[in-house]
């Protein structure tokens, strides 16, 4: 085993990836270093309609894509149309590192040359994520971005669908985000949870919870409890009545 691939097999990150090559044999070659970094390949994309099936099906974190397409397309121009485009690695021969320099000023994308190793991908995967993971290191392990929630946990970085979080714990200085089937610890205080999250249906219910209202069962006024599932949460008096009115219109 080579000190490249061992290296990166030390997955760091949980997102899905959108391959965009037409070099079959190639795509499968990037597709193997994806995961093996950790990024989970939903599908290759050989044409630009491929491109557009592809982000209106899945949810895309990171896109590593070809500077051309069938020898003659360029993609960046294509992929500048595109509106909450998620980050962007490409990579090309070297008879296309020419062009790119020319336009690297008006070109805000990772750029890598044909063939690279695992570190170098893994080295690029870091750049384009750069300014997610700068604002973790700052205020804790979870941000949004205009369409995604991430989070950070055991050294991975996460992509989250919101609607699947049924209740968030506070826990000292970290918080549990609660799944239904599983448990997720990140570093967070329980106000930038519900900040990064900043959806309607999430409201703070006590000092140390968030509850997502469309997955609870019933507000056990009396008892000050919020039925979610098998599970009672404390409902604080501070948040009692804003809680109410957001149920009334559930």
């Amino acid at each position: 085993m080579t000190k490249s691939r061992s290296f990166a097999k030390k997955k760091k990150y949980a997102l899905n990836c959108l391959i965009v090559e037409d070099d079959y044999a190639f795509a499968l070659d990037t597709k193997i270093r994806a995961e093996e970094l950790g990024l989970e390949v939903v599908t290759i994309a050989s044409t630009f309609q491929e491109i557009d099936e592809a982000l209106s099906k899945y949810s895309i974190d990171i896109i590593l894509s070809d500077v051309k397409l069938n020898s003659q397309e360029y993609v960046y121009d294509y992929f500048k149309t595109i509106k909450n485009l998620p980050p962007l690695i490409l990579f090309s021969g070297m008879d296309s590192m020419d062009m790119y320099e020319k336009s690297k000023d008006s070109n805000p994308y990772v750029f890598l040359v044909k063939p690279f190793d695992d570190i170098t991908l893994r080295s690029a995967v870091e750049g384009a994520l750069k300014s997610m993971t700068e604002a973790m290191q700052k205020g804790g392990d979870i941000q949004s971005t205009s369409n995604s929630l991430y989070v950070r946990s055991s050294g991975k970085l996460i992509s989250l669908d919101s609607d699947k979080i049924s209740y968030i714990k506070a826990e000292g200085n970290y918080c549990l985000i609660h799944l239904g089937d599983r448990k997720i610890v990140i570093r967070s205080s329980i106000s930038n949870a519900l900040k990064m999250i900043n959806k309607p249906n999430f409201i703070q219910i006590h000092r140390g919870y968030i509850a997502n209202v469309q997955k609870a069962k019933e507000l056990v006024i009396s008892e000050n409890v919020l039925l979610m599932g098998n599970e009672q949460l404390p409902v604080g008096r501070k948040y009692k009545k804003e809680l109410v009115l957001l149920l009334k219109n559930n």
